[in-house]
C-alpha cells in the first residue's frame, strides 16, 4: 500500500496507544448525554482575526492559533492555511467551522504536547532528523493501515464492495490526517524518545513480576466531573462558564469527607457525567491501559490505593475527582513465551506515558481552547 504524502507522521493514539486523548466520541457516549452547548458558551475563535490568540503555553511561551494552523499546513494537510484564509484572506465559512467544531481542542492538546516532547528531545542532546522522520512516517503507516482495515471490514459488514481504488485510498489518507495527523505525530515523538526497547526474555520476566497486577486485573472507581469544557466539542468554556464550573468543584471539595464516604452521594449531586452520574460515578473494571477512558483517569485509579480520593485531575473533558474502590485480579498469569508480546506492549506504553505526562508537566503546560 502506498501511502506517501508531503510529510507522513506518527501512530494514531485512538488506534494503538491510548497516551493523550482518546477520540472525543469514544468516551463522551459515556460521560455525558446533554446536547452541546450553544457556541456563545465557550471560546470562539475566527481566522485569520485571531490568529494571534494565544491557544497554549509550554514553557511560558505562547502558541497561537496562526502556528497551530501553519503547522497543519506544512506537515498534514497542504492547503489547510488558504482554506481557513479564504480567497480574499479574511476568513472563510468553511475554515471558521473547523474553529467550533470537536477538532480544534484535540489538535490544541496535541500539538502542545508536540512542542512539550521536542523541548524535551532538544534538552537531550541533538535531534537525529532522519530517524525522527522514520519513526513518525513508520507510526503514521500502522496508524492508516489500522483505521483501512477497520474501514474495509464496515464495507464489508454492510455488504458494500470492499476493493478501493487508489484515488479512494487518497482520499481517506488526506482526511485521516487532518483529523488525527496530529496525534499520530505526537506518538511518533514519543516513539522517537522512549522506542520500543531490545529487552531481553528476562528483562520482561523482570518487569513481569514486578507489574504483576496490570495484567488480568481491573480497578472499581468512582468520579465526579466538573465541566470547564463544552461537551460538545471539549473547547474551554467562556470565563463565566469557568468560574462556575471552579465553584462547583470548590463546593464539592468542601462537602468532601476526608475518607470519601459521602463519595458517591456528590457524584449524583453534582458530577456533570449523566451516565454515571446516578450509580455514583461507578466505573467497572477499569484496565490499566483502558481505551475507554482517558490516559490520566485510569493512571490516576489506578496509581491510588483502595478507599483512596484523588486530587484534581484534569481531562479532555473538565476536572475530575477519582475515589478508588478496589482492585480486582482476574487471573494470575505465568510467565510463558506467550506472554511477551503483551508484557513488551504494557512496558513501551507504560515507559511512553511516564514520558508524556513527565513533558507536560516539566514543560508546563497550560491550555487556552
Amino acid at each position: 500500500m502506498h501511502v506517501v504524502r508531503r510529510s507522513l507522521v506518527g501512530a494514531l493514539v485512538a488506534v494503538s496507544v491510548p497516551l493523550c486523548c482518546m477520540p472525543l466520541r469514544c468516551i463522551a457516549q459515556s460521560t455525558s448525554t446533554t446536547l452541546p452547548a450553544a457556541a456563545s458558551s465557550f471560546i470562539t475563535l475566527h481566522y485569520p482575526e485571531d490568529k494571534q490568540y494565544a491557544i497554549a503555553f509550554v514553557d511560558g511561551l505562547p502558541i497561537t492559533l496562526e502556528q497551530l494552523v501553519h503547522h497543519i499546513d506544512e506537515r498534514h494537510y497542504p492547503g489547510f492555511q488558504q482554506l481557513m484564509a479564504g480567497a480574499d484572506g479574511k476568513g472563510s465559512p468553511e475554515g471558521n467551522r473547523f474553529l467550533t467544531s470537536d477538532l480544534i481542542a484535540p489538535w490544541v492538546r496535541e500539538f502542545a504536547d508536540i512542542k512539550a516532547l521536542e523541548a524535551e528531545a532538544k534538552a537531550r542532546g541533538d535531534i537525529d532528523q532522519k530517524k525522527l522522520d522514520e519513526k513518525l512516517s513508520a507510526a503514521l503507516k500502522q496508524a492508516f493501515e489500522h483505521y483501512l482495515a477497520d474501514y474495509v471490514e464496515g464495507l464489508r459488514q454492510a455488504g458494500h464492495p470492499t476493493e478501493l481504488t487508489q484515488k479512494r485510498m487518497n482520499a481517506l489518507l488526506t482526511d485521516y490526517q487532518l483529523r488525527h495527523g496530529l496525534a499520530c505525530e505526537m506518538q511518533g515523538w514519543l516513539d522517537y524518545l522512549e522506542p520500543v526497547g531490545d529487552w531481553t526474555n528476562q528483562q520482561l520476566n523482570d518487569f513481569y513480576q514486578d507489574h504483576a497486577t496490570l495484567f488480568a486485573a481491573g480497578v472499581t472507581m468512582e468520579h465526579i466531573l466538573i465541566q470547564n469544557r463544552d461537551p460538545g466539542t471539549c473547547i474551554l468554556l467562556q470565563e463565566e462558564g469557568r468560574i462556575r464550573a471552579a465553584t462547583r468543584l470548590a463546593e464539592v471539595q468542601h462537602q468532601l469527607r476526608p475518607d470519601g464516604s459521602n463519595f458517591e452521594d456528590l457524584a449524583r449531586k453534582y458530577s456533570d457525567d449523566t451516565r454515571t452520574g446516578k450509580d455514583g460515578g461507578r466505573l467497572t473494571n477499569v484496565e490499566r491501559f483502558d481505551n475507554r477512558l482517558p490516559a490520566a483517569l485510569c493512571r490516576t485509579a489506578w496509581r491510588l490505593k483502595d478507599g483512596e480520593v484523588s486530587g484534581v485531575v484534569e481531562t479532555q473533558y473538565g476536572w475530575h475527582l477519582v475515589r478508588r474502590i478496589e482492585h480486582k485480579q482476574r487471573a494470575y498469569l505465568l510467565f510463558t513465551e506467550a506472554m511477551l508480546p503483551t508484557v513488551r506492549d504494557v512496558k513501551q506504553r507504560e515507559l511512553q506515558e511516564n514520558l508524556l505526562f513527565k513533558a507536560r508537566e516539566g514543560h508546563k503546560i497550560e491550555l487556552k481552547l
